[in-house]
């Protein structure tokens, strides 16, 4: 595991203000029953941590200033009007840390499912699963394998294997995680012909002839 180096913040580091300009986005770890500790990460390392895909669900393994701890990222701050990143939350965390994450749903087999080669279309119900484990045992991914999967079929918590010690947070049902669904048919509806027929005579009006026009006159 690769370790970041960060700084520990004080009165000598400066205002978040100043930190900001500095490249450094201030933060926090806290943990039960320890003290918070007030950090600053250089931004561009944590902006490339929060673009790998799995973020929220990746333990950080930090060096404050030759101290060692292992953190959980769990909430972002970002400014109103500029949506730069201002303030980050870490969780302090030890192997047997019982904690939640979000973790991502991924489908194999695609190009060969019978049912999306029939046309159907694969509806992701949700994206990602919110999982409970220990810190030390969190998942990259779920898998589902859409090998045999046809138009119609759902694929719910209970068709996924989850690594042992990890379990789902909603637990009072069998949530669907997607569904293979028929494709979607436009039918294209036109007036008939004898309506259209209707309304342009209902719009004309007839002219007068000539002759009759000449008859008024006299």
């Amino acid at each position: 595991m690769e370790k970041y180096k960060v700084i520990e913040r004080s009165k000598d580091t400066g205002s978040t203000h100043s930190l900001l300009n500095k490249g450094m986005v201030p933060g926090i770890v806290y943990g039960k029953g320890t003290e918070p500790t007030k950090i600053a990460f250089e931004n561009k390392v944590l902006l490339k941590l929060m673009h790998t895909g799995a973020f929220y669900s990746t333990i950080l393994d930090l060096d404050i200033e030759g101290k060692n701890e292992k953190v959980l990222p769990k909430q972002l701050q970002y400014h109103p009007v500029t949506d730069k990143l201002i303030h980050f939350d870490f969780l302090r965390v030890q192997n047997d840390t019982k904690v939640t994450v979000e973790v991502p749903v991924e489908f194999l087999n695609q190009d060969t499912c019978p049912g999306l080669k029939k046309g159907g279309v694969l509806n992701l119900v949700r994206r990602e699963v919110e999982l409970s484990c220990n810190a030390n045992n969190i998942p990259d991914k779920l898998q589902f394998d859409l090998v045999s999967s046809e138009i119609g079929d759902s694929i719910k918590i209970s068709n996924i294997e989850l690594p042992e010690g990890v379990s789902p947070t909603i637990t009072d049902r069998d949530f669907v995680v997607a569904t293979v669904v028929p494709p979607t048919v436009e039918v294209e509806t036109k007036p008939a012909e004898t309506e259209e027929a209707a309304e342009e005579t209902k719009d004309e009006k007839p002219e007068e002839s000539k002759e009759e026009s000449k008859e008024e006159s006299k």
